[in-house]
């Protein structure tokens, strides 16, 4: 899966003051403060009758992304896989 250059960007600089961050809920918060609109529409939403978060493949890849640059592996609390 590709991402663009511009997420990439937000990952490094979200990784600069955050490499400690295991929890991906707070890595996609820090990195959606740093997208355009347009970039953001990649990232999955809360499932409207549970409120739990649901992971789409992208984030799956964009979690990937982060695991590999801080050498842990990411934590997914109440999040549920969607097929989007």
């Amino acid at each position: 899966m590709q991402v663009s250059d511009r997420v990439v960007e937000a990952l490094d600089e979200v990784f600069s003051y955050a490499k400690d961050v295991e929890d991906w809920i707070v890595i996609k918060k820090e990195l959606l403060k740093c997208l355009p609109s347009e970039e953001r529409k990649s990232f999955s939403t809360r499932d409207p009758i549970t409120k739990k978060q649901r992971m789409n493949q992208f984030e799956l890849h964009v979690a990937g992304l982060w695991a590999a640059r801080s050498g842990r592996p990411v934590i997914f609390k109440d999040y549920e896989k969607s097929e989007k």
